[in-house]
This record gives structure tokens, C-alpha cells and sequence, in this order.
């Protein structure tokens, strides 16, 4: 499968996931609905301009976009992985180790 195929099916997946039509993506992007639908049908890839404004729309990091081995989640388990990224992100570095301690006790005491 080709890299355009692959990223047009993430982006597609990633919208559906922030519950958005692509004529509401196109919009806050200020970008045609048949600009998103091509890069979701795999029939052009995006500039770097265009990618950076699409994970500044969607509120995600460029990394997810391009992750094609994310495993499926449920729009749940990836809403509340975003907001622990979210606040994480605002923690200080004392903060952060503690609370990845934290998640590793509740990892290890659930995979028991």
C-alpha cells in the first residue's frame, strides 16, 4: 500500500475519531472539501503547510499522523490517551516521573 493511501486512511480514521465530516475539517482549515477528500482517497499527498495545519486542526502531534500501526482503539480510550498527553505536557519534570511511576504501578497491577 502506498504512503499516500496510508496516510489519506489515517487522516480519515484520526477525523472520524474527532467526530468531523470532512466539509467541517475543510472548513476550519480553510482548504475545499475535494482538497481533504483527495488526500483521504489516497489521490494526492498533502504539503508540509497542508500537514501542519491539519494537526493543528485535529489537535494532534505530527507523529500520529504518520503512525500507521496504531492499534485500534476505542474513540474513548483515545480521547482520555490525548488528555493524559494533554495534561502531562503541563507537569514538571519531578511531576512527570512521579506520575509515570504512577501509570507503570497501575499497568502492573492490571496486567497481573
Amino acid at each position: 500500500m502506498s504512503v499516500k493511501t496510508q496516510l489519506g486512511q489515517r487522516l480519515k480514521a484520526i477525523r472520524k475519531q474527532k467526530g468531523l465530516t470532512q466539509d467541517q475539517l475543510a472548513e476550519r482549515m480553510g482548504r475545499s472539501v475535494d482538497a481533504i477528500s483527495n488526500i483521504e482517497r489516497g489521490k494526492s499527498l498533502p504539503s508540509f503547510e497542508t500537514i501542519e495545519l491539519l494537526c493543528d486542526t485535529l489537535g494532534i502531534e505530527l507523529k500520529r499522523l504518520f503512525d500507521f500501526e496504531e492499534r485500534k482503539l476505542s474513540p474513548r480510550h483515545t480521547q482520555l490517551s490525548e488528555e493524559l498527553q494533554a495534561v502531562a505536557r503541563e507537569l514538571s519534570l519531578s511531576d512527570l516521573e512521579l506520575a509515570v511511576e504512577q501509570v507503570k504501578a497501575i499497568r502492573r497491577r492490571t496486567s497481573s
